[in-house]
């Protein structure tokens, strides 16, 4: 069987998986949904910087949602809609310019024309959808969102909406965390320290060339980890000592596969690159530690690894830094959204509409 991802040919066999990632990554449409709010632009700048990593084009969208609430029934009446509009309109122009001058470019005449570097689109219906389907028929390369937006902050670490994107859009996806404003916070933002988790699979591999362009734009560490996760045993007599044995067997094996391998990896980056290969129970727990005492700037995933489901958005991992993780985090999706099967959600849904 053979998939494209992102013009890449990969060979799927019944026992391994043969991808050519050599290629580079480049990111050069890149999808930022906006809906008003201070907290959603708070991914702002972070979209400007990869804008000028790869030198890319910034499409600013915004939804005018048609599902009914309370914030709406202002706007219900076709004046208030209007001027609700029109003010929208004057937000996301103000956005674009904004980001031109960060950009450093001119403002174009026609400030829609999907041709300029910035760009702004303001759809109407549900809000989630639009976005999904704005990235796939537009074929967005990077989709940069924050975690909450006008709905404000919540108990959630993702708002619904932010949730079903991310899920759904089969991109890879900048996510950036809005728990907070701060008002001394930095206008620019930069990426000096990039933590690369592999889990040594050839899958896992996407990742580096993305994180290796950043790297190189920012002249910045990169920490490649590798978690060694002993294997859970049951200490049951008379075997507890011959299922110890092996324990330690496949740790001193894990040793000497994931060091051979990660050096190897570690050929593929020019200057400040280091390898940490740590041996934890928990994955999450020992990569959020070495975020934190390395003071990392950015973490940066592949979608799936090597037990990743690829019937799924995410593998375990992933799907866990995109709701947990306390930095922004990159995962660069391995799989399109043509390659996955139909949710059950999906199939009664499309089964509904043929019925009407």
């Amino acid at each position: 069987m053979v998939w494209l991802f992102n013009n890449r040919r990969i060979h799927i066999g019944f026992w391994h998986l043969e991808v050519n990632w050599e290629e580079q990554i480049m990111f050069t449409k890149i999808l930022l949904p906006l809906d008003g709010s201070a907290l959603a632009e708070k991914a702002i700048p972070h979209a400007i910087e990869f804008a000028r990593i790869f030198n890319s084009r910034i499409n600013l969208l915004h939804v005018l949602p048609s599902e009914p609430n309370d914030e709406q029934t202002l706007h219900a009446e076709p004046l208030n809609w209007q001027l609700h509009k029109a003010k929208t309109e004057r937000y996301m122009h103000d956005a674009a310019n904004r980001i031109r001058a960060s950009l450093e470019i001119q403002e174009t005449d026609d400030e829609t024309d999907c041709g300029g570097r910035v760009s702004v689109i303001i759809l109407e219906g549900k809000v989630a959808e639009n976005i999904v389907d704005f990235a796939q028929d537009e074929e967005i390369d990077l989709l940069v969102i924050n975690t909450h937006g006008s709905s404000g902050l919540s108990r959630w670490n993702l708002n619904s909406v932010s949730m079903k994107v991310v899920s759904l859009i089969y991109k890879p996806v900048l996510i950036i965390r809005g728990y907070q404003l701060e008002e001394t916070e930095p206008a620019e933002v930069s990426y000096k320290r990039i933590l690369l988790p592999i889990d040594c699979s050839r899958r896992a591999e996407c990742s580096l060339t993305a994180g290796s362009a950043i790297a190189e734009y920012y002249h910045a560490k990169v920490i490649l980890a590798s978690v060694i996760t002993p294997p859970e045993i049951s200490a049951i007599d008379p075997y507890n000592q011959d299922l110890q044995a092996l324990n330690a067997q496949y740790l001193e094996l894990s040793r000497k596969i994931v060091h051979h391998k990660m050096e190897e990896l570690l050929t593929r980056f020019d200057g400040n690159a280091e390898v940490r290969i740590i041996e934890a129970p928990h994955v999450y727990k020992a990569i959020v530690d070495l975020v934190n005492e390395e003071k990392i700037d950015l973490l940066i995933f592949c979608a799936h690894g090597q037990t990743g489901e690829l019937t799924l958005p995410f593998g375990t991992t992933a799907r866990t830094f995109v709701e947990y993780s306390p930095m922004p985090v990159l995962i660069v999706q391995d799989l399109s959204y043509q390659e996955v099967p139909p949710t059950a959600a999906s199939q009664a849904r499309e089964s509904t509409r043929s019925r009407f």
